[in-house]
């Protein structure tokens, strides 16, 4: 039986703090970071190619550059594969991307078995990052891959809203022509009418009406 065609479903981030970097033998790399996702900050494995985090580098600016260096120095040298390169240890900070459209494919989950990996924690960053007892059983994790990344297009009012929206909507309106403006983003930057709303979190008709009916209020 023929394997069913894989449809990406996109999700849309706008913090991205990268804790460590790890390169192995192929053309991809990992990157251990935290991000927020559904108003909280969770740790996750972002995978992307040379390419994608030359991008990463370029966008998180001065930092970027210093991480760079770094990074050359490492890959001169004959090196293990793979190599941990450890960002937050190495410089007392994350490297931190945000101002930035960050999309990815929606994490799978991936269970692991944490038993032949007791002896060495410190290649285990959940366990440091949010003091939990080591589970020595199986283990989900968050799994994204990089898909695009590109500057975030902010909507700023020209205007105060008119006393017939109540306070409590105000907040909620200003949200929702951003998240018009986020789709408008996307699809500016090639994703299909679909996969924008997808990545906007605008894939019902109702949402998506309110969000352009939102901009063009407060434009």
């Amino acid at each position: 039986m023929d394997a069913q065609e894989y449809a990406p479903r996109y999700v849309q981030i706008n913090e991205l703090y990268i804790d460590t970097v790890v390169i192995d033998d192929t053309e991809f790399i990992t990157l251990w970071c935290f991000t927020v996702l559904d108003d909280e900050y969770k740790f996750v494995y972002l995978g992307c190619d040379f390419c994608q985090f030359n991008q990463i580098l370029i966008a998180a600016g001065e930092k970027g550059k210093e991480i760079a260096l770094h990074m050359a120095e490492v890959l001169d040298r004959p090196y293990d594969s793979p190599t941990l390169i450890p960002i937050k240890e190495k410089f007392e900070e994350y490297l931190e991307l945000t101002g930035h459209d960050i999309i990815v494919y929606e994490p799978l989950a991936v269970e692991d078995d944490l038993g032949v990996l007791e002896e060495d924690n410190e290649d285990l960053p959940l366990e440091q990052l949010f003091s939990g007892k080591q589970n020595k059983t199986r283990q989900k994790y968050l799994i994204y891959q990089l898909d695009k990344l590109y500057p975030s297009k902010v909507f700023e009012p020209e205007k105060k809203p008119t006393e017939e929206l109540s306070e409590c909507f105000e907040d909620d309106s200003l949200e929702l022509a951003q998240l018009y403006y986020d789709y408008l983003n996307a699809i500016e930057n090639g994703y299909s009418d679909c996969e924008a709303r997808q990545v906007a979190g605008l894939e019902r008709e109702l949402f998506f009406r309110m969000a352009r009916k939102a901009s063009e209020f407060w434009s």
